[in-house]
């Protein structure tokens, strides 16, 4: 993903969460576990009914992901399925 963001030259910043989670933490645990990312945006009163974000945050992310999945073919999806 920062690969691919660097590449087509897509702003991004990595982030901790400390507290709570997203539904990422318990797939990425499953089984053998399972390659997970969050495409996140930063979003101020998130749990409100008038949740606020910059446009451009948005349309990055957007750009990112449609960027990502284009990327991805069948020797990529091994690699991410691989067992260490």
């Amino acid at each position: 993903v920062l690969d691919v963001a660097e590449k087509s030259n897509i702003p991004y910043q990595l982030s901790l969460i400390e507290g709570g989670a997203t539904d990422a933490r318990a797939v990425h645990l499953h089984g053998r576990g399972v390659a997970s990312v969050v495409f996140g945006i930063p979003t101020r009163y998130i749990h409100s009914h008038a949740a606020v974000m910059h446009t451009d945050d948005y349309d990055a992310m957007l750009r990112l992901l449609v960027e990502v999945v284009s990327a991805l073919g069948p020797e990529e999806a091994k690699d991410l399925l691989k067992a260490d």
